[in-house]
């Protein structure tokens, strides 16, 4: 297994471990577990930093001794295929996620009386009513999307390298 590969492996199963315990609690109580999306980022950056740190000493006692290739066209083919499905899941899931936003926000209207004041024009008006809880609830929704793109950037990388290892 390269060292491109072993990154993938490696960060595709430390962002679903660290994050799939946030999701869990941040979706069940949205505001208290406010504070948990710092620790799992801390604990993100220094799963990923040791393992980076590691993963190119070693790889880099590999390839002075000739025993390891260095990254070529495929790799860079690889990476931008796997960029390319990440973002069209990235896109798809932010308009979902817009379109579901528009469809589920409270809305209100307001008199034309209530909204008038002294000298404004006279328009008719929406008042957007969402508490806090729904905030953090849509906020950690579209959190989630960037987190499945990211897994599945990290997955095509791995299921390209795996494919083409297998024949």
């Amino acid at each position: 297994m390269g060292f491109i590969e072993k990154n993938a492996w490696f960060c595709f199963v430390a962002i679903f471990v660290v994050f799939a315990p946030y999701f869990y609690f941040s979706f069940q109580y949205p505001v208290e577990h406010v504070s948990i999306f710092f620790i799992a980022v801390i604990a993100l950056v220094i799963l990923l930093a040791v393992f980076h740190a590691i993963n190119a000493i070693a790889t880099k006692s590999i390839r002075e001794s000739g025993g390891a290739p260095q990254a070529d066209e495929l790799d860079d083919q690889i990476e931008l295929r796997a960029s390319k499905c990440s973002g069209f899941v990235l896109t798809a899931l932010v308009l979902v996620w817009c379109l579901a936003a528009m469809w589920s926000v409270p809305v209100e209207s307001v008199s034309n009386t209530a909204i008038q004041q002294e000298g404004a024009a006279s328009i008719d008006g929406f008042v957007f009513a969402i508490t806090s809880a729904e905030a953090v609830l849509w906020i950690n929704l579209i959190f989630a999307g960037i987190v499945v793109s990211n897994l599945t950037y990290y997955g095509k990388i791995i299921a390209s390298y795996r494919g083409i290892s297998n024949g």
